[in-house]
């Protein structure tokens, strides 16, 4: 929004028409009566600031009455991103993680591109739909190409780096931002690279761990020499051998896997098998927690950083700067003390600035200037909820047994989601009067996921459990175990 007024009719002087409220400026919803003296609402339009050439907000008149279909757009956005997570994402264990990101990286840029041409507001939002759609299923399996790319000595590095590349948008985004002014120009420079990737059909690798899984031996073949060739590396020809059965052909139930993994499906677990048991109910109830605490405050931080005071173009460039330096960090120190410690120490320095925002004054009684401090305190915050997020994504993949993993990371996901279908909500039912109150808020969310987080086990130098027994008893146990296991 920037800025905007009912608009004035011709021969009429804005300071007779337009009444000023109670902070000396022009009331943007009203106008007045020169023969009644009356206010009444805008009827011939509105008159809108120069900051931008065009934003849907400018374009389609969202304000006053409509002011909440600008959030709106936001959620039904984040609505997509909860239905590709529960949707779209298991369709990369079926044909894979390359094709799946790919496919729908280039899909998502022809819809960007389709929304830079939107005629009104509906289509723009069922455009914006899609994108978010398409959204959650890319990150997701990317984030899982890379986790399967290294052995568990070497994840937690790239697993945590990798999300370096989402502050570094952020801070791309802010740039093109301050030197395109027109929303539907904006929107075609951000899709446009999707296409980019194009590259990568012929040099990102197929994840051998769901080539062996799928039993495409040939292809892993052909990966793992791949790898060895750009790495200048032997690898014995033992472990190249091909089973001889058919490539492609299923194992049966009860069969074993070509001798990769002597062992027998006997178990299929399901998303109840994660709180019939006190352990393993109390890490899923409490991981439940901070995913969609993680959610609705980084995103609700990154939606309310527009409406703090300042440079609303330096302020999301700075957010996305501060995300680097908590992402090194955490590459660095939890392998040194774990992932506990560190992750109760974001929580908390989240909650903690967040909450303190609103004991800053704008000014001092001096007249002192203190919105910079304000917008650090802010940006601290988003700094620690930065750390935080990544490392729920890790502790989440070590924290569940390997039998009920996978539906473990999944519901995770769907809460994550609820959590920012909430946000823009929360930033809209407070802004323009209260900016500072969801940061306070979702200060308070995260102090309590800091508290929770004390009640969860260090996974640091343990080897993931395997079986529900292994968590609720400490010790391995014979137990049933899945086709997951095989991974």
């Amino acid at each position: 929004d920037p800025g905007h007024h009912c608009q004035v009719p011709v021969n009429e002087s804005i300071s007779d028409i337009i009444p000023v409220d109670s902070s000396g400026n022009y009331e943007k919803c009203q106008i007045k009566s020169l023969l009644t003296n009356q206010t009444t609402p805008c009827s011939n339009g509105w008159t809108y600031g120069d900051e931008f050439d065009s934003t849907i907000l400018t374009e389609w008149d969202l304000v006053c009455d409509d002011n909440f279909m600008v959030d709106l757009s936001s959620t039904i956005y984040m609505v997509g991103n909860t239905f590709g997570a529960l949707c779209l994402t298991p369709l990369s264990d079926k044909f894979g993680r390359k094709w799946v990101i790919l496919s729908f990286l280039w899909i998502q840029g022809a819809i960007g591109i389709a929304t830079a041409f939107s005629s009104n507001y509906i289509m723009f939002t069922v455009l914006r739909f899609f994108i978010g759609l398409l959204n959650m299923p890319i990150a997701l399996t990317t984030y899982v190409i890379v986790t399967e790319m290294f052995p568990a000595s070497s994840r937690s590095f790239p697993s945590v780096g990798i999300n370096c590349s989402w502050g570094i948008g952020l801070v791309f985004l802010a740039v093109l931002g301050y030197f395109i002014r027109d929303w539907r120009t904006l929107q075609l420079v951000i899709s446009v690279p999707n296409f980019l990737t194009v590259i990568y059909a012929w040099f990102l690798p197929e994840s051998i761990p769901w080539l062996i899984a799928n039993r495409k031996f040939k292809q892993a073949k052909s990966v793992a020499k791949f790898a060895a060739k750009m790495n200048r590396k032997n690898i014995p020809s033992e472990l190249l051998v091909v089973p001889d059965q058919e490539m492609n052909e299923a194992p049966g139930a009860g069969q074993s896997q070509e001798g990769l993994l002597n062992v027998k499906v006997t178990k299929k677990y399901t998303v109840l098998d994660l709180f019939k048991t006190s352990k393993l109910r109390r890490y899923t109830l409490i991981m439940f927690y901070l995913w969609t605490a993680d959610s609705v405050c980084y995103f609700g931080i990154l939606f309310a950083t527009p409406q703090l005071h300042g440079n609303q173009f330096l302020n999301i460039g700075i957010s996305g700067i501060v995300e680097i330096p908590a992402l090194i960090i955490c590459m660095f120190i939890i392998n040194r003390i774990g992932r506990r410690r560190p992750l109760i120490f974001f929580l908390l320095l989240s909650g903690i600035m967040n909450i303190i925002t609103i004991f800053i004054p704008t000014k001092t009684d001096s007249g002192v200037d203190l919105v910079w401090l304000q917008i650090t305190a802010a940006m601290i915050g988003k700094f620690g909820i930065t750390g935080a997020y990544s490392l729920s994504y890790l502790y989440s993949s070590e924290i569940f047994p390997t039998v009920v993993r996978n539906h473990a990371v999944g519901l995770s996901s769907f809460f994550e989601n609820i959590g920012g279908i909430s946000a823009p909500f929360i930033v809209y039912a407070t802004s323009g009067t209260l900016t500072y109150i969801p940061l306070v808020l979702f200060g308070v969310v995260m102090v309590i996921g800091g508290t929770l987080a004390c009640f969860l086990p260090e996974t640091h130098k343990k080897p993931l459990p395997e079986t529900i027994e292994e968590i609720e008893y400490g010790t391995k146990k014979s137990a049933p175990v899945t086709e997951n296991t095989h991974l």
